[in-house]
């Protein structure tokens, strides 16, 4: 049916008419004989056990993912499938009982994952911090980070010329932060402005702040910078904002116990970039306290379309090397571009995604390099099903000699998609898994129109060239 593409865009329309007449036993059922069936791996974790041991047999694991869906500025229609929410990824917010209600289900796939995993395998299971959390929350949160990465900007000053698109080479030294301050209308002392400056330059004590030093400053609990707050235009956190963001950094914080405890690995997805300031914020404290002495139970995504997921990946791995924990990450092309597109034209911002396709491929192409040059320093996931991606990284492993067994990088397509090139790798013994949803049928609709658009561009070829280009793969990446 995915190959039928009209069918296919139009598919939740046909949705939203189905469960109106013949209504929706028969839709349910028909759902779960076609699109469910194929992406989903069942509506429970007693439902995906078969799933799992199946491509257990295969070589290839399992990264169990909760799949409900909602988009944060749409409300949820239960009768229907909202168009907004085919290339959305959010969790409506139903209250703090939900949330916990959600860090539940997180938690039984944690140990779900660890049981099924064979003994020495890596196990992860993909969470999201919207489901965790007030997506307002994390886009309030967001806003502050932005006004307070601005403000490093602000006070660079003449620094600003010598690399523009270098995070990390751009240095604010004590002359130029006092002239800033001052500039501002700052009444402080020169004690009290060395003060600042120290406490900024804590985490290298080179003399000089750069762009880690600044954001290293920003308190995790309540996003204030001591003094420097007062130049962030962005209204505080209230107290029932700084309570609901306690809320979900304990959440995060359980799951993260509960994972590390069972040899576990967490992905935390990447959602909107009106949100992703503050899911970054949130899972670099989790990094900071869980991938230390090697361990790498923490992974960050990054989405590979937006053009500062370059400078955001050189910074966290600044960071890392720094301070000394594992940079982990999944690596994909990106999830919301129509969503963001439209977003960036409403409120007049420049268009945060590469302008085309090719760009985006060198980009993440790119990153992947970066990061097999960086084995030292970080595991990663190339979560993709562009195969020219995957050979790619397979040649780059073997020129640089990393163990496909032990070397901490691992690949990643979703449950009924791009099986020619996960089972080929299983079968040469990379750590290969697949992203395995579950849910509520209502609940993952969105998740089900969106992975059956995908997959009708990806299987419009006919199966005899699916089989070659399997055996090509094969060819190139194993002689």
């Amino acid at each position: 049916m995915s190959q039928f593409r009209p069918l296919v865009q139009h598919s939740g329309e046909l949705l939203e008419l189905s469960y109106k007449f013949p209504g929706a036993k028969f839709t349910d059922a028909l759902l779960r004989a076609t699109f469910f069936g194929h992406f989903c791996a069942g509506q429970d974790v007693n439902e995906i056990r078969p799933v799992i041991r199946k491509l257990e047999s295969a070589g290839i694991g399992a990264i169990l993912d909760f799949a409900a869906e909602a988009d944060v500025e749409q409300p949820r229609d239960l009768n229907g499938v909202d168009q907004n929410l085919v290339s959305a990824r959010t969790y409506a917010y139903d209250g703090e009982a939900a949330c916990d209600a959600n860090a539940a289900i997180s938690r039984h796939a944690i140990i779900d994952a660890s049981e099924a995993a064979s003994a020495g395998e890596p196990a992860f299971v993909a969470i999201k911090c919207t489901a965790l959390g007030k997506p307002e929350l994390l886009m309030r949160m967001s806003a502050i980070i932005v006004q307070a990465q601005l403000l490093f900007h602000t006070l660079d000053g003449p620094n600003l010329s010598r690399a523009k698109s270098r995070y990390l080479e751009r240095m604010i030294d004590y002359p130029t932060l006092s002239a800033g301050l001052r500039n501002a209308g700052v009444d402080a002392t020169e004690e009290e402005i060395q003060k600042l400056f120290n406490e900024l330059d804590q985490s290298s004590g080179d003399g000089v702040i750069d762009y880690v030093d600044w954001v290293s400053f920003l308190d995790p609990f309540d996003l204030t910078m001591g003094p420097l707050t007062q130049f962030i235009e962005e209204e505080p956190l209230s107290d029932n904002e700084k309570t609901q963001l306690r809320n979900m950094i304990g959440r995060l914080e359980s799951l993260a116990n509960d994972a590390a405890e069972r040899g576990v690995k967490l992905m935390v997805d990447a959602e909107q970039t009106y949100m992703q300031p503050a899911i970054d914020h949130l899972t670099l404290n989790l990094q900071r306290k869980y991938n230390r002495d090697g361990a790498d139970v923490i992974y960050n995504t990054f989405q590979c379309y937006l053009k500062m997921s370059s400078d955001r990946i050189d910074i966290d791995l600044e960071r890392a090397r720094r301070e000394k924990f594992r940079f982990a990450a999944k690596l994909v092309r990106g999830a919301y571009m129509v969503q963001e597109r439209k977003r960036a034209r409403d409120k007049g911002y420049a268009d945060p995604i590469h302008d085309t396709i090719e760009d985006t491929h060198v980009n993440y192409d790119a990153q992947v390099t970066k990061l097999l040059h960086n084995n030292h320093l970080a595991s990663f996931m190339v979560a993709s099903h562009n195969e020219k991606s995957v050979v790619n990284t397979v040649q780059q492993m073997q020129d640089i000699g990393i163990s496909r067994a032990t070397g901490g990088v691992y690949f990643g397509q979703l449950l009924g998609m791009c099986d020619h090139v996960s089972y080929t790798l299983g079968a040469n013994a990379y750590k290969v898994f697949k992203y395995v949803p579950y849910g509520p049928i209502h609940e993952v609709l969105p998740y089900l129109i969106r992975r059956a658009q995908e997959n009708s561009g990806l299987m419009s070829g006919a199966q005899l060239e699916m089989r070659m280009l399997s055996t090509e793969i094969k060819r190139r990446m194993f002689g």
